[in-house]
């Protein structure tokens, strides 16, 4: 079964008839809206989010043809699918198989995910071909950034060229083997070093005997691990720490969000803010949603109090509702925004971009 119908599949049967198929769109290719950002970590898919980077439209649209056709899904007039009976047996059938998918955060690392790779990569090929005093190779990457991180961070003295390699050897070792054997394998077939030249996806995915998109997706959720352990486990993975760090502490914002906090730190009043880049409360608001889920130390406070706060958790982890109708039935004094950034606040997973 081709994963691009699994992944579908999937974020059908979670999202159950709640967006329409343009907006699921959105979340698989990686359009950052405030949108596709709050509804991947609402409806519990944000590993998916951006796992089909690359599809076109037309062939999005075949794909859910044959997902139709085979009747694991069914829609109605406004384009939202539904999970059927044979369509969920399918899908807990393919999950077992493909249970890497579940190590993708594509959501958190999907904007960073290619500058680590160009440093990581860069850096097992200069620190391998060092230990062979070979210096004439010609680098895998020509990312400026990635070779400026690679130059600061490269060990001197041959001695330490020696114990960073041992280093990042165990690290990468004990990071690899919490993976499927194929998964690990894809990853280090795509790493360069002395005299070898890392494999392209296309022929991974010839040898290996699956799909590109397999391929890729594969080579992703390992990649999404180790960004994930080198931000929260540095003290296990010095290495990767140093490589990594200042790409992973930067927040999945949107442009526009990104603007706002800028103008928010230097002191600007939200009306302010309105007036100068002449965009709307509801755009603000949806900011200040991202703000809450995406920086830690981004104090909801101003805005609802504590036992409000404490209130609208209650209500959602006795009901789980995923719309913020019921939210605003049962709390009337409260304002969608207030809802809404409790929600995005209690670590992402259930912010929504609308009262839909």
């Amino acid at each position: 079964m081709d994963i691009c119908h699994v992944v579908l599949l999937d974020i059908f049967h979670k999202v159950n008839g709640s967006r329409k198929g343009s907006g699921i769109y959105y979340i698989v290719t990686g359009k950052k809206t405030s949108q596709s950002l709050s509804d991947s970590q609402w409806f519990g898919i944000e590993h998916y989010y951006a796992a089909l980077k690359g599809i076109t439209n037309t062939a999005y649209t075949e794909t859910i043809e044959i997902l139709l056709n085979e009747k694991w899904i069914v829609s109605n007039r406004d384009q939202e699918y539904v999970v059927t009976k044979t369509g969920e047996q399918v899908l807990l059938k393919e999950k077992e198989r493909l249970s890497f998918l579940n190590n993708l955060n594509g959501l958190k690392y999907a904007s960073i995910e290619s500058a680590c790779w160009h440093i990581l990569t860069l850096y097992v090929q200069a620190l391998s071909n060092s230990l062979y005093d070979n210096v004439d190779y010609s680098p895998i990457v020509r990312d400026h950034l990635a070779v400026q991180k690679v130059k600061s961070l490269f060990p001197r003295s041959e001695t330490e060229r020696k114990e960073k390699a041992e280093s990042l050897y165990h690290e990468m070792s004990r990071l690899l083997l919490i993976h499927a054997p194929l998964s690990a394998d894809i990853f280090v077939r795509k790493l360069s070093g002395y005299n070898r030249i890392g494999n392209t996806f296309e022929q991974v995915a010839r040898e290996t005997g699956i799909s590109e998109r397999e391929a890729i997706l594969r080579f992703r959720s390992v990649l999404h691990a180790f960004i994930q352990n080198a931000a929260e486990k540095k003290q296990q993975y010095p290495v990767f720490h140093s490589l990594f760090c200042s790409l992973s502490d930067v927040p999945a914002l949107t442009k526009s969000a990104s603007h706002t906090y800028e103008m928010l730190n230097k002191g600007k009043t939200l009306q302010e803010i309105m007036e100068m880049r002449n965009i709307k409360a509801s755009t603000i608001e949806d900011h200040l949603v991202e703000f809450a889920r995406e920086i830690s130390d981004f104090s909801i406070h101003p805005y609802v109090n504590e036992e409000e706060i404490q209130s609208i958790k209650k209500f959602y982890n006795t009901t789980k509702e995923n719309k913020l109708r019921p939210f605003k039935d049962a709390f009337p004094h409260l304002s969608y925004l207030q809802i809404r950034l409790v929600l995005a606040k209690e670590g992402g997973k259930h912010a929504t971009g609308s009262s839909a």
